[in-house]
């Protein structure tokens, strides 16, 4: 009895499914039939009215007035009364009447005349000194920045009547902790590296007559400042 109760529902399957798809399909037809149709007339055109123009009043601005007047023009100062130059006399100089009188050298082989081979003579009277137009600083070496070495060293070089240094000699060390003193050597390449600088120096030259010269002149180097 169950098998041929089954057998009839799957045979009665097909024809629910084909009615509940037909009862669908009407009803889908229904509401839109029953579906009201869209008005189709042609929109009312929208009608702009003009504004009469506006008018804007302007108020007459009264052009305004300082208070106060003007202040006077400054008064020119009073003109100063400059003296007439004067010219002063000419005085005729003697030379001979104006000679310094010149100490013996004694034993000082730079003011002797005629030095020995080897010694620096006296230097002459520049007009003008030389002048350096280039510096080098030189180089505060590693091993002297590892020591805190602090210390000056005084260079005397040869400038050659076109300014190029021709020499270089350390003359003075100075060891500036604890205190400034003066010492034979300094170590730590600070004398080379003095030397370096100073030889890459340039100068205008002493001049003497109008005329370039060589000339001896000392430079100042600072480490560890």
């Amino acid at each position: 009895m169950r098998t041929l109760h089954r057998q009839r529902e799957r045979a009665a399957y097909p024809l629910r499914m084909m009615a509940s798809l037909a009862f669908t399909l009407g009803l889908v037809v229904l509401v839109v039939r029953l579906w009201p149709a869209p008005d189709r007339t042609a929109p009312q055109p929208v009608v702009y009215r003009s504004l009469a123009p506006e008018v804007i009043a302007l108020e007459e601005v009264m052009p305004t007035r300082q208070a106060r007047p003007a202040p006077p023009p400054p008064v020119p100062p009073l003109p100063v009364v400059v003296p007439d130059e004067v010219p002063l006399e000419e005085v005729e100089i003697n030379p001979d009447e104006n000679r310094l009188r010149l100490d013996e050298p004694g034993t000082d082989p730079f003011a002797a005349e005629g030095a020995p081979e080897g010694t620096l003579a006296a230097a002459p009277a520049f007009e003008v000194g030389p002048k350096p137009v280039r510096f080098v600083e030189p180089e505060y070496t590693r091993e002297a920045r590892r020591a805190r070495i602090r210390a000056e060293i005084v260079v005397e070089v040869q400038v050659s009547p076109t300014g190029q240094v021709l020499s270089a000699t350390v003359v003075e060390r100075y060891l500036l902790t604890p205190r400034r003193q003066r010492v034979d050597t300094l170590g730590y390449g600070l004398e080379e590296a003095a030397l370096a600088a100073a030889r890459r120096w340039r100068f205008r030259p002493a001049r003497v007559n109008d005329q370039p010269v060589a000339s001896f002149t000392r430079i100042t180097f600072s480490f560890g400042q």
